[in-house]
């Protein structure tokens, strides 16, 4: 089928005609882009021309260097030019009214008509920032408008656009920063400092609600380093404490450069100056990393320092293995899989309020458990960390 050109007629305004040869476009199934728009020599310059081409025209930019990529771009010739007359009216003239190519069978091949309207934009903006996922965002614009063409591709570009608007040029940090330095109520703590070429290498915030909290509930306080995480690839740690209904909560967290002990102890020092203040901690609960625990030991040189639960629980799970091997060319792969699986279940249904090291050890599996428990430190460092416990 033929693909047929607008009707060459004059319209009030630029926008007017635009929208009846884009409308005419979408009716014969094809769609038109923008390519020139031609401004005259007066002081200001105003707008003589405006060119609009096939969505086909155009070469494709580039071959992909991975890999094989398509392209929608046929070399059309179609094009047509939207002329301001001398008495202020625009005529609209067919400058090639030819198509190389067939007419779309959905209107969804243009990315011109799957472009969300301006209510769609509001909501799609407004729903992202309570939280709603993409493809949950589509699903409610298509129950809003059953004949909307917006995809997640769609929802994805709306977001983009608008976190580039929110940066205002910075990158997300300093935006970050920037943020919480103009908030008028004081509701955050902060600290950051930067490197000679103006890269933040240390960010150290808290809001102020989790502060007071912490100061409330000071016993116990969590602390955990987390890599490779971002896209910049600094560890974050992560201050946290237990309130008196056994529920953990989240008070700080702190951007490093490194890994190294100077950084974990600004974070400390940054996490007693601007969180926990005089407020006395009776233990930490840490992954054992050596870095941490130093800088502990510097500002909080009273306070125990204890593995936490979960890796207790992975030592403990390494020790098994190691104690039981299981490989293809040992014999006793079948009574070692049962010894670790007697073990672990043995060793989950251990209460350490309820039982002490010395009744571990004397247990029915006596020998094994023993064995297992000297990857800990000595028995009476044991028997010290857990009185802490009870």
């Amino acid at each position: 089928m033929a693909l047929e050109p607008p009707v060459e007629e004059e319209y009030p305004s630029l926008e007017h005609a635009e929208s009846v040869v884009c409308l005419h476009a979408r009716l014969q199934g094809y769609a038109l882009t923008r390519r020139n728009l031609v401004k005259d020599k007066r002081k200001p310059p105003t707008v003589r021309r405006r060119d609009m081409r096939c969505s086909k025209g155009g070469v494709k930019r580039g071959e992909g260097v991975l890999r094989d990529t398509g392209t929608r771009m046929t070399e059309c010739p179609f094009e047509i030019r939207i002329l301001r007359t001398e008495w202020g009216t625009w005529k609209v003239q067919v400058h090639n009214g030819d198509h190389n190519h067939d007419a779309s069978i959905n209107d969804s091949e243009h990315s011109q008509y799957r472009r969300p309207a301006d209510t769609e934009v509001s909501a799609i903006r407004s729903l992202h920032g309570s939280g709603v996922a993409p493809r949950n965002i589509v699903a409610n614009l298509l129950e809003q408008n059953s004949h909307t063409l917006v995809t997640s591709r769609e929802v994805y570009n709306v977001i983009s656009k608008q976190r580039k608007e929110r940066l205002q040029g910075l990158s997300p940090i300093e935006a970050l920063i920037k943020e919480i330095d103009r908030d008028p109520e004081d509701l955050w703590a902060l600290e950051y400092t930067t490197d000679g070429n103006g890269h933040v290498n240390f960010l150290f915030i808290a809001p102020c609600s989790q502060i007071e909290l912490a100061q409330q509930f000071p016993d116990v306080a969590f602390i955990d380093a987390t890599y490779r995480t971002n896209r910049y690839n600094m560890p974050l740690i992560h201050f946290m404490v237990v309130t008196s209904y056994r529920k953990t909560v989240s008070v700080a967290m702190c951007f490093v450069a490194s890994e190294e002990e100077a950084m974990y102890s600004r974070a400390v020092k940054a996490f007693k100056t601007l969180v926990m203040g005089d407020a006395k901690i009776e233990v930490f609960l840490t992954d054992d990393d050596s870095s941490l625990k130093a800088a502990l030991s510097l500002y909080y040189p009273d306070t125990a320092q204890l593995l936490c639960l979960w890796h207790v629980n992975k030592n403990v799970e390494e020790k098994v293995n190691k104690t039981w091997r299981i490989n293809t060319s040992n014999e006793d792969n079948e009574e070692n899989k049962e010894k670790r699986k007697a073990f672990m279940a043995e060793w989950n249904n251990v209460s350490i309020k309820q039982v002490s090291v010395s009744q571990l050890r004397r247990g029915a599996r006596g020998q094994e458990i023993a064995l297992i428990f000297r990857y800990r430190s000595s028995i009476r460092r044991r028997k010290k960390a857990l009185k802490r416990l009870i």
